[in-house]
Formats: structure tokens, sequence, C-alpha cells
């Protein structure tokens, strides 16, 4: 069975994303996963196995609807039926929901990381406030 990580970045800034950067490093040099990732992500990750493979981001920002739409084109591309999900707590539960109902023939594990909020150029990471009211808006439109 074909396994990919699949790490989901909190935010852009390289403070934030530190412990999703050391889990997705962690277990590819244990177990040599290829990674697809977003730029923000991939900048910081220092990878010594593996492949990276990386979505097309155009701006600043790109949902993780887009990225796991990207994400599942490439799996069915290169055959990976399985993926270790790895996300900040608060956003894994909607990368693991978007996920499965785009791929639902997917083996998922999740690895839910604690993430601080803190400073970033995405106000909804800044707080526990805004990510929640934003949150729960996207949770009811999709």
């Amino acid at each position: 069975m074909s396994v990919v990580v699949l790490a989901m970045a909190f935010g852009t800034g390289k403070a934030i994303n530190q412990p999703i950067k050391k889990q997705v490093e962690e277990m590819v040099a244990l177990k040599g996963y290829d990674v697809f990732t977003q730029p923000d992500l991939a900048e910081i990750l220092e990878l010594k196995a593996g492949h990276l493979f990386l979505a097309n981001q155009y701006g600043n920002h790109m949902s993780t609807l887009a990225l796991i739409k990207q994400f599942v084109f490439m799996a069915k591309v290169y055959d990976w039926k399985s993926v270790r999900l790895i996300a900040a707590r608060q956003h894994i539960w909607r990368c693991a929901r978007d996920l499965r109902h785009l791929a639902p023939e997917m083996h998922v594990q999740l690895y839910p990381l604690t993430v601080e909020y803190c400073p970033d150029t995405q106000p909804w990471v800044r707080s526990s406030f805004l990510w929640w009211a934003r949150e729960i808006v996207i949770r009811s439109i999709l």
C-alpha cells in the first residue's frame, strides 16, 4: 500500500507551524514517506528522505478545500492509497471531513497536533475566538 503524508499548515508563519514541521520531519525520517503540502509549510521543512510534492498556490492564501482537491488529484496520479494527515488539532476535523468526502476510498490516519494561536498574516489563527468565529461559518456552509 502506497503511503503519503498530507501536511496542512496552520497559518503562514514559521513559528506557528513548528509543531507540524517537527512531526512531518520525524515521520519522514522514520518511514521515508513522501509529503504533499503547501508552499508556506514546505519552505520550512528539512526532509532527509522521501519526495516533497507542492500544491499550486495562487496569491497569499490557499483554502483547505483547494489544497485537498489538489492532493486527491495527485493521489490518483501517484496511486497513493493511504494518507497520514498531519494538522493542527483545531483544523484536522475539517481537513479529514473534506478528504473523506473527496476520496472515500482512501485510508486516512489522523495526527492532530497542539498548535498555539499566535500573530500571523491570517487573522483567524491569531486567537481561539477568531478561529472559531470563522470555522463555525465554514463548517455550516460546506
